[in-house]
């Protein structure tokens, strides 16, 4: 569909997995893990899954300000592992990190440990074998694993988000490797996340959030939703959260949520505006959890409240609320925030078969039904 010429530069690469695994590592274009060559038939094959031209441009990516072809995304995606059914999931995800609000060239440059978190939702999760259940966030399935692996190889390779240059984490995270994932919303008790957003349910859409790391909350005791809301808020209000450093209006966070736990939330009459807003108020954090010297400077920066509070957000919407994970798991997970970036949605469409004949691969009992 999207056969033309290709005009990336050429190179002999060695035959034997290997050398070519020691030569890519040498030319620094990889992330450490073993690639597939990108030779020309395989980027004509991702091609293929898009109507867009090869040299038509997503925009560019910081910090670097390269140029993100769909040529150049799609040596990536072939560097990556992925197949060509999931390239416009690709595209769609560095169109959504390149948008302004998510503040891209914050996140490549920053010493904290921001890296771009992808969810989706939609029929593309079924047809593709995105992995929305157990161990939905890693080492569950080869459509998580390479689409975010072909997003952070596109921020290294075009972007120049390498490490100890254009990328100046103290840590780094694995999420920096890959962190993909569908929201289980045939096992959610509202409606789906992208609904929510205001797209239509039959919608293909990946969303881009930023997460400097995941916190696993558990909980075995709560009765209520109103009593697993204060856990959840709790697991969520710690004074380290890189959300502390910056203005309370400025940016969002995702709170995965394990189906039984939204069901013992639903159960109990709360919607997700209901839970936002119980987060909102229970996230206000006494300032006597900082040393005293801190102080004066949360009261410098206008953070504190007049009953002694210090919030982290200024709004109930900064809490975003979605589900996935195992069954019977009693856990969630909180993306802990960057805090400068807002999270963003973008539509994509299934090319080619996939999308005109709607082939359905078949999903295990731990990806959805």
């Amino acid at each position: 569909m999207a056969r033309g010429t290709l005009v990336s530069e050429r190179f002999r690469l060695p035959d034997d997995p290997a050398e070519l695994y020691a030569f890519v590592e040498k030319a620094g274009w990889g992330d450490g893990f073993p690639v597939i060559p990108p030779t020309e038939d395989r980027v004509q094959a991702m091609l293929d899954a898009t109507p867009r031209a090869p040299a038509d441009s997503l925009g560019m990516v910081e910090p670097r300000r390269g140029e993100a072809t769909v040529e150049k995304v799609a040596i990536n995606a072939v560097l990556a592992g992925c197949v060509p059914e999931v390239f416009p999931v690709v595209l769609a995800a560095v169109e959504a990190v390149i948008q302004p609000e998510f503040n891209l060239y914050a996140v490549n440059t920053t010493t904290c440990c921001a890296t771009p978190a992808l969810m989706i939702n939609g029929p593309a999760r079924r047809t593709l074998g995105i992995e929305c259940g157990y161990s939905c966030l890693g080492h569950n399935g080869r459509a998580n694993a390479t689409i975010g692996r072909a997003l952070r190889l596109v921020l290294r390779n075009v972007g120049g988000a390498v490490p100890g240059t254009g990328s100046k984490s103290c840590f780094g995270q694995p999420g920096r490797v890959s962190l993909c994932f569908g929201e289980w919303e045939e096992r959610s008790p509202w409606e789906p996340f992208h609904v929510r957003r205001g797209f239509a349910a039959d919608e293909n859409v990946i969303t881009a959030t930023c997460a400097t790391g995941t916190q696993d909350i558990a909980d075995v005791f709560a009765e209520t939703g109103d009593e697993l809301a204060d856990v959840l808020a709790h697991g969520i209000d710690w004074i380290g959260n890189n959300k502390v450093l910056v203005p309370q209006g400025d940016g969002d966070m995702l709170l995965l949520l394990c189906p039984d736990f939204a069901y013992k939330i639903a159960r109990d009459g709360y919607s997700v505006p209901d839970l936002q807003q119980m987060l909102f108020e229970r996230t206000r954090t006494p300032i006597e959890r900082w040393p005293k010297a801190y102080w004066p400077k949360l009261e410098e920066r206008g953070y504190v409240e007049s009953d002694g509070t210090v919030p982290l957000a200024a709004r109930p919407d900064q809490f975003l609320i979605a589900v996935a994970g195992g069954e019977s798991g009693h856990h969630a997970v909180y993306f802990c925030t960057f805090g400068l970036t807002w999270t963003v949605s973008r539509p994509f469409s299934l090319a080619g078969a996939l999308a005109d004949e709607g082939e359905f691969c078949e999903l295990p009992s731990t990806a959805g039904s």
